[in-house]
Order: structure tokens, then sequence, then C-alpha cells
């Protein structure tokens, strides 16, 4: 009976849900088998009553979001068929992306039901990102990590290997632990100790080489603190933040290259707490230049390596996202049609996807399917303000869902695809835990 017990389809759907952290080190195989098996023991376990969501706003705007992405796909490939077999591919992965639909729903009916241990989940991704965190900070320091892995080029990327996405990792669930340390061992209490563990995350991050991570962090924390009503944290946060940044790069700018050291001063030398705003203010103020300018694109011996002289390689893709969705801007183009569209002409570049959310959501689906999406997600942080002003015992354990689902659709970042594994099981798991945090009735 005990064992029974232990091993209903509720405890094991928590198990579940607590390796999703391990899947996206381990890759995207480890991930996608999670999510079908999570898919699947919780159509086993609510049956039909999976496909109901309690607030009708949510289940009318996912399933026409899901139901919207097939049919524009199909629409735009089947008389391309016989052109490239990508075609058909991508008609194949729009089905295959409802597992994302499924998952949403499973996810959202645990909360809704009071079946999440939202205790396990913590605990899965405080020792994860703990065990990234001392990797990173060996391989930083001998050039190898735990595995015997060098750097990645100007990143240190920990278990990841080629993927540099380390830093970003440590970005999202690196919340979840301090939450999670603030919650049961600080007694609730954002105090001095709490701000010590932001600082060394933050310089994990910077050690990873990741810039827009770390600026999303920096912008998570003082997010945190703004809504925990802690002014004067925040404002030090980011003064200390700073000058840690500014301290690192002038104490590594005359660093030989040993053991990695020198590629903090390499990756940030754009001072990243004003990278992506200057960024931003030069595309605003010369974006018809760039637009209009002829950029020479001379193909180098390797045939997947192109220079672009002049021109960020982010404003490239960004503005070559922008020509193909002008062609149109309704419907969309289908799923992944960024790289059957693109084209080297002047001022545009190719690549698999924009590097931005919105840009390639605008790409694939048009102002419909964008808008689709963003309303669930607007819809979201205005339920979620509402219960957090209104809860007191759950406002700081569900508060990281509700950060990062805000930082993964803030849409001037820069990204990688909306419909890759990792970042599609990150969006769709906050997305419908804080969801359901904000219409739950019970502790």
């Amino acid at each position: 009976m005990l064992i029974e017990k232990k091993f209903t389809y509720n405890n094991l759907l928590n198990i579940l849900v607590m390796c999703i952290p391990l899947s996206l080190i381990i890759g995207n195989l480890a991930t996608n088998l999670n999510i079908i098996l999570i898919c699947l023991l919780g159509a086993l376990n609510y049956k039909l009553e999976i496909f109901k969501i309690n607030t009708k706003k949510y289940q009318y705007l996912i399933y026409a979001f899901f139901s919207y992405l097939i049919l524009i796909t199909l629409f735009q490939n089947i008389p391309n068929l016989h052109d490239d077999i990508l075609y058909k591919s991508h008609i194949i992965k729009s089905f295959l992306f409802l597992r994302y639909l499924i998952f949403f729903l499973v996810l959202n009916k645990l909360v809704e039901k009071n079946h999440l241990n939202i205790k396990l989940f913590y605990i899965s991704c405080s020792f994860l990102v703990l065990v990234i965190g001392f990797d990173i900070f060996l391989q930083a320091t001998f050039n190898k990590n735990l595995l015997g892995q060098a750097s990645n080029a100007s990143h240190h990327s920990s278990f990841f290997g080629s993927e540099l996405i380390a830093g970003g990792y440590i970005q999202k669930f690196s919340l979840l632990l301090i939450v999670f340390i603030i919650t049961y061992f600080l007694k609730n209490k954002v105090n001095f100790y709490s701000l010590i563990l932001f600082i060394i995350f933050f310089i994990l991050i910077v050690l990873t080489g990741n810039r827009m991570p770390l600026l999303l962090y920096a912008a998570s924390i003082f997010a945190f603190y703004i809504l925990q009503k802690k002014i004067k944290e925040s404002l030090f946060f980011l003064i200390l933040c700073s000058a840690l940044v500014f301290g690192l790069l002038k104490y590594y700018e005359g660093v030989p290259t040993q053991g990695g050291s020198s590629h903090i001063h390499k990756n940030f030398s754009d001072t990243p707490l004003f990278y992506i705003s200057v960024k931003l203010a030069n595309f605003i103020n010369s974006s018809k230049l760039i637009l209009n300018k002829s950029v020479d694109l001379i193909k180098s011996d390797d045939a997947d390596k192109f220079s672009k002289p002049d021109v960020d390689e982010y404003l490239l893709h960004f503005n070559t996202g922008f020509e193909i969705w002008k062609k149109n801007k309704i419907f969309g183009s289908g799923l992944k049609s960024f790289r059957l569209k693109c084209s080297y002409d002047p001022g545009q570049t190719c690549n698999t996807h924009p590097h931005n959310y919105t840009i390639e959501l605008l790409v694939d689906t048009g102002l419909i399917g964008l808008t689709l999406i963003y309303l669930i997600f607007i819809f979201c942080f205005f339920d979620y303000l509402k219960f957090y002003i209104n809860s007191l015992n759950l406002r700081l354990i569900t508060l990281p869902f509700f950060l990062i689902t805000c930082l993964e659709f803030f849409p001037l970042r820069s990204s990688g695809s909306f419909f890759t594994t990792s970042n599609a099981t990150v969006i769709f798991l906050m997305l419908a835990l804080t969801i359901g945090f904000s219409h739950s009735k019970k502790n």
C-alpha cells in the first residue's frame, strides 16, 4: 500500500517536473523525452479534463495560437513541397510542437488542482544551479570544469559545451535558488545575505561571457527588490554591479590570455550594463542609414562564414527579419520560415532564426500569431500583479516564475529561437506556472 501511494500519477508527474532543469542540461533528447512523459502521464491522470482551463480567456487564446501556427505553416508550405525537403520538415514540426500545448495544459492543471510540489521543484533547481555555478568557477579558474572540458572560445559554458547558454541557465534558475533560501532559511527576510547571493550569481554570469543574460539578470533583481518595496537595496545592487563589471574590465584589460582570464574583458568590452541601450540607441538613430546602406558580404573560404563590415550582426538579423515580415505582415510565412525566406541582399543576412522572439513570431505567424501569444502574456502579467497584491503567503515563492516569464517575453532582447526545445520548454513552463499561481485558490 505504501509503494502504491508513492507511485501515484501526481507523484510521478512531480518527479518529471523536478527533472526539467536537469534535462535542459543533458540536452534536447532528454528534454523532449521528459516533456513527452509529462504529457502522457498528465493525459492519463486528468483525462479529458486536461483540455479545460478554468480561466476561459487563456483556453481560447492558447488553442487559437497553436491551431493558427499549424494552419499557417500548412498553407505556406504545402505549395512548395516539391522544392525543398525543409518545407515538409516544417509541416511535421508544426504538429510536433503541439507537445508544448499539452505540456502547458498539464502544468496548469497541476497547479489548479493543487497537485504541484513546488518545494521539490525548488530543491531541484537550487541544487543544479549550484553545480553549474561551481563548475563555471572551476572552468574560469583552471580552464577545465568537473568533466575536464576546457572553456569554449571566449565563453565558460560548463556542461553545455558548444552551446553558450550557461549564463542564461544561471539567470533563470538562480532566482529560484535565492528565493528558496530566503523562504526556508531566512524566514522570508530579504536582507544583506540575499544581496550577497545575488552578487555571487551576477559574477558567475559575468564569467560565462553571456552579455544578454547578465542584463536580464540585473533587470530581474532590480524588479525583485522593487516588488519587495526595497528601493534602497535595488539601487545599491545596480551600483555595486556596475562597479564590479567596470572593475573586472579594468583589471583584465591588460591581463594576457591564461586560463581564460582575458575572456572577461573580450566579451564585456562593450560594458554590459548599457550594451543593449547603446545598440538600441544606435539602431533608432541610424536605422535608415543601416537599412539603406549597401553592405558587402564577402564569402570567406569557410562556406558558413561571411564578413559583415561596419554593421552589427544582430542588427543584420533583425533587419532581415523585418524585411521578410513586411512581405506577409498579417499572416506570416509559417513555422521556421526565416531560413527559407532570408537572403544575402544588402543590409541582410541568413541564419536559422532572427535572434529575437518578437521578430521571429512576426516572421512565422504574422501579426495574428504575435497578438495571440502576447495577449496570453499581457493577461498573465496583470493577473499575476493582482494576485501579488492580494496574496501574502504565496507572493515570494511564486515571484521568480513571474519575473522569468516577463524577461522571456521582453520584446527588445536578443535571444535564441522561440521554437527550439530548450527555449520553448522554459517559456511554456514559466507561463503555465505563473498563470496557474495567479488563479490558485489554495496554498
